[in-house]
């Protein structure tokens, strides 16, 4: 029997398609769409189906927020802020258009991105095979320049951040401010009548710290600008406090 064995490429395959054979600077595919996936959702809570099947020891991906991924890059590509290039064996490049990246079947599609599908009769197969070699398809890494995805990563963060911001006039989420508080409970106690403009400030003081239950006491100048603050967008009496006259102010007229 011959000791010849045949010769076989799926070293070489898996070899170039390690990340370390991804050029310095640039990004596969897969590597952009993470960083991508990972802006958008920001934040954001992972989908119940994907969080299920994490708690039962299976490592998956959100496949609908790779997808999101995806059509985001290719928007950009569209738009000129991130270009698309092929490398190969051999260190060999070639760039692309946005209208070349569409003449390649599957090339965008979420479960595609490879050239396997270029066939003789596509306009860009003598192009490309010209440069890459007629048989080196399966070889060839679509790539994205690092720069350009981290900047659209930072566009997409900025564009969820002002999504999430609450729109004027909106409620407020989260825990209310402690001025907020501080307001709210100075007008439950008037509007009770547990307290009026006749009584001491101090005893709304009082009021207010029991009512509210903070460790910290309150100062009578933080209560004084909650009840200013009710009575100029409320010009009620009852949250009008009398204000103290300066002491001995004819001798102090004279004194000038």
């Amino acid at each position: 029997m011959s000791d010849h064995k045949p010769v076989s490429h799926r070293p070489d395959y898996v070899l170039f398609e390690s990340k370390r054979m991804t050029p310095i600077e640039y990004l596969s595919r897969r590597e952009a769409i993470e960083i991508i996936a990972a802006a958008k959702c920001a934040g954001v809570p992972d989908r119940d189906v994907v969080s299920e099947m994490r708690q039962n020891g299976i490592d998956v991906e959100d496949g609908k927020a790779n997808d999101d991924a995806n059509a985001e890059i290719w928007s950009a590509v569209d738009q000129n802020k991130v270009q698309t290039h092929i490398y190969g064996p051999g260190d060999r490049w070639l760039k692309m258009s946005p209208f070349e990246t569409g003449l390649v079947p599957l090339l965008r599609s979420p479960r595609g991105g490879d050239f396997m599908f270029l066939r003789p009769g596509n306009s860009l197969h003598e192009r490309i095979t010209a440069e890459f070699g007629p048989r080196r398809l399966g070889l060839l890494k679509l790539v994205f320049r690092k720069v350009e995805i981290e900047k659209l990563a930072g566009l997409v963060r900025r564009r969820q951040r002002r999504a999430a911001a609450p729109k004027p006039g909106s409620p407020a989420i989260g825990r209310p401010s402690r001025r907020d508080q501080v307001r709210d409970c100075v007008r439950q106690q008037i509007e009770e009548g547990h307290w009026n403009t006749s009584r001491p400030l101090k005893a709304l003081v009082q009021l207010v710290q029991r009512s509210l239950k903070w460790d910290k006491g309150l100062s009578e100048s933080t209560v004084a600008r909650a009840l200013d603050g009710l009575h100029e967008s409320n010009p009620d009496h009852k949250f009008q406090r009398p204000r103290r006259k300066p002491r001995n102010i004819s001798a102090i007229q004279s004194a000038v």
